[in-house]
């Protein structure tokens, strides 16, 4: 279902407009508009967290207030990806996973808030999104030089370990609990996008009111670019560098899931890192799934559910959900939309 550790989502090249600000009818109004844009000033900083790359762009007219802002937000992607790494050993999804079978562990709200929304998206998507996939992490390694494919007999006892009904989550007394000994959850599929809607939450606390947030593809934006709104232009996911078309959006959120980023063929077959959790392999059906809605979580969730379903069930999905659309790229590379995705896509 979602990557071994974080999922990584095709990468999106960010066009952003040199826009030509116009004067206001008073002369006197025009000077002081004039001054404040010649002290327009754009921060842009880069890093590498969560195992993608992490570009924030923020525009504002206080150089200083700027750089704070986009270090607090780093600071806070930071603390994110340290919390709900399964592979930090004292991190609470750590904890989680080695008590499974044993013990409900206490855990933090924030933490308890995540796995609860994940197992929301669980049921609406009928297990097609499921933080269980964790189960398979140790027999699907996409980093190694030579992957290979894993015997169908361990796929196939790994695989019943998954099982989002049987994560208990207990809200009064905040505690998560693995019911089957070996099951492991992996937030890989959801972190990045809740690290990304924090990142702009922060943003927003040092009064930055025109920013981007990217997190390998998976992106939130607040306000305009130069006045205009933010463009962003969506990869062919077969053609590395060519643009299938481009999206201007403000105010809003945008995550994808692809089979390219990270994956082998073998015996003409190609293996990708985003599993199905029924089956144990990687989904078939689409080359990638890009979701459009408010909220970076929200979008990177199901761009991951709708990639695992496949294009007619998945659209049907979306359609069904208000405030989301999404473009579906099909096996065949055909583009499906979502109706409110019709007529936005420049080309």
């Amino acid at each position: 279902m979602v990557d071994l550790r974080f999922k990584i989502s095709p990468q999106f090249l960010i066009s952003l407009i040199l826009g030509i600000l116009v004067a206001s009818t008073t002369s006197s109004l025009s000077a002081c508009e004039a001054q404040a844009d010649a002290e327009l000033k754009t921060i842009k900083q880069a890093r590498s967290l969560m195992g993608t790359r992490v570009e924030i762009t923020a525009q504002g007219t206080d150089p200083k207030k700027l750089n704070r802002a986009v270090k607090k937000a780093f600071a806070e992607i930071k603390r994110i990806e340290k919390m709900m790494s399964e592979w930090e050993k004292g991190s609470e999804l750590a904890q989680i996973n080695r008590n499974a079978g044993r013990k409900a562990v206490k855990v933090s709200q924030e933490m308890l808030e995540i796995i609860t929304k994940s197992v929301q998206f669980s049921r609406i998507s009928r297990g097609a999104f499921d933080i269980s996939w964790a189960a398979l992490a140790e027999l699907w390694d996409f980093n190694r030089e030579k992957p290979v494919v894993p015997q169908k007999e361990k796929v196939a006892e790994s695989v019943k370990l998954i099982d989002y009904q049987k994560i208990a989550v207990d809200r009064e007394i905040s505690t998560v609990f693995l019911r089957v000994e070996g099951m492991r959850i992996g937030l890989g599929g959801i972190a990045k996008g809740y690290a990304v809607d924090r990142a702009i939450q922060a943003l927003q606390q040092e009064g930055i009111k025109d920013a981007i947030v990217n997190a390998g593809g998976d992106l939130r934006v607040i306000g305009k670019k130069d006045g205009q709104p933010w463009r962003v232009g969506v990869q062919d996911p077969r053609e590395r560098g060519k643009i299938l078309g481009v999206l201007e959006i403000t105010d809003t959120s945008l995550a994808s899931s692809g089979d390219y980023e990270r994956y082998f063929i073998k015996d003409g077959i190609r293996y990708h890192h985003l599993l199905n959790p029924k089956t144990g392999f990687p989904a078939q059906g689409c080359r990638s799934v890009t979701v459009i809605c408010s909220s970076a979580l929200r979008a990177d969730a199901l761009s991951t559910a709708v990639f695992v379903l496949g294009p007619a069930a998945g659209l049907k999905l979306i359609e069904e959900l208000s405030g989301v659309e999404a473009l579906i790229i099909d096996q065949e590379g055909k583009m499906i939309m979502s109706k409110g995705m019709e007529g936005r896509m420049i080309y």
